[in-house]
């Protein structure tokens, strides 16, 4: 275990020419995301055999097909005259673009090219996975080795669970601010009033690994007070759904570097990704799980539960962009400001920024 699992308050957070300069998105580049673990779904976007579900933060050019029970990620661009080829989900044994009828078998080998003699020896790309919980990530690391001490992997569970829905928004910050914000519990309480009296962040609690950390929070005040209309309606779904039973936990916050996200609710997984775009623009893609009786049967749950999640997630865009702006102005102006962590509710925020510096050399 490297030192890095054991957090400190020894280091300021990062300098502010990280989150402007070219040359430090080029290192980061190089340096972070050359081998980083690059999430491409779960196994639920494509539950059944031929089924395929187009990424669209990848501007729908791969697909994740289901090929005999096995995951597979693949071009979605003909390799004929470069279109794509479907956009969205379905269920197919072949691959057809039909500009020109050029067809692929489930595996991504061209097996038909109208009106040529012989068929071209081409085939669509495809990239090596490794799974994790179903999770799919790119073959690049071994992403079992960096979680295997995860603690709160069990809760982790996509058993009896289905896919609900994908979403991505296009942001102008940088993406260490999201991921900064995500990583701390400072400002839960006086920023985020529907959230703040949900999850109660002094029953807080750490964990941490070498590339990644966790926190865990509780249920705040058994639920007895909505913070905001929106979660009231999320505290009576949960209430109903728990038949007045407390969760084991408010909410699970796995951050697995450098820029995936993993929360658990009650009943419900949500991972995100935030995807860095240059110096001060990302797209954040997040998706919903739900256990499959509620997708089929309580539209009403889904439903409160993400007008609460997007509500703490506009507030959340507030931050990000007020820090934005701030550090700009100091960037801009030739200056440089830090401050402290506050101890606990900042440590994952502390824990990243050594994870970063450890990999990234003298900033």
């Amino acid at each position: 275990m490297s030192d890095l699992a054991t957090p400190s308050l020894d280091a300021p957070q990062l300098p502010v020419r990280c989150y402007f300069d070219p040359a430090v998105h080029a290192q980061e580049e190089a340096r972070l995301f050359a081998d980083a673990p690059i999430y491409l779904g779960h196994r639920l976007m494509v539950p059944k055999p031929d089924d395929y579900h187009t990424l669209a933060w990848t501007g729908h050019a791969r697909m994740l097909r289901n090929v005999e029970g096995r995951l597979r990620v693949v071009s979605n661009v003909c390799r004929h005259r470069q279109a794509l080829i479907y956009q969205g989900r379905g269920n197919g044994r072949t691959i057809t673009c039909n500009l020109h009828g050029w067809t692929y078998d489930g595996k991504g080998e061209l097996i038909g090219a109208p009106h040529f003699p012989e068929t071209p020896c081409v085939g669509l790309a495809q990239t090596p996975l490794t799974e994790w919980h179903g999770l799919a990530f790119d073959a690049r690391r071994d992403v079992a080795r960096d979680l295997e001490q995860l603690g709160v992997a069990h809760h982790i569970d996509f058993s009896g669970f289905a896919w609900h829905s994908s979403h991505s928004t296009d942001y102008d910050f940088n993406w260490k601010t999201f991921v900064e914000v995500y990583s701390e519990d400072y400002h839960v309480d006086p920023f985020h009033p529907g959230l703040g009296n949900f999850v109660d962040c002094g029953a807080l609690s750490w964990e941490w690994g070498e590339h990644y950390h966790v926190q865990t929070v509780g249920i705040k005040n058994r639920l007895a007070r909505a913070g905001s209309k929106v979660y009231g309606q999320w505290h009576d779904e949960v209430l109903r759904r728990y038949a007045g039973r407390m969760p084991e936990f408010g909410a699970i916050w796995l951050v697995y570097y450098p820029n995936i996200m993993v929360e658990c609710y009650p009943h419900c997984i949500v991972v995100s990704c935030a995807l860095p775009r240059g110096v001060d623009k990302c797209t954040v893609t997040t998706e919903f799980y739900y256990p499959e009786d509620i997708v089929w049967f309580e539209p009403e749950f889904i439903a409160a539960e993400q007008a609460a999640y997007f509500e703490t997630a506009s507030e959340d865009d507030e931050i990000c962009l007020r820090m934005h702006e701030g550090r700009k102005a100091l960037w801009q102006a030739g200056l440089d400001e830090t401050g402290p962590y506050q101890d606990p509710t900042e440590l994952g925020m502390q824990h990243f920024h050594r994870w970063y510096r450890a990999r990234m050399g003298k900033l």
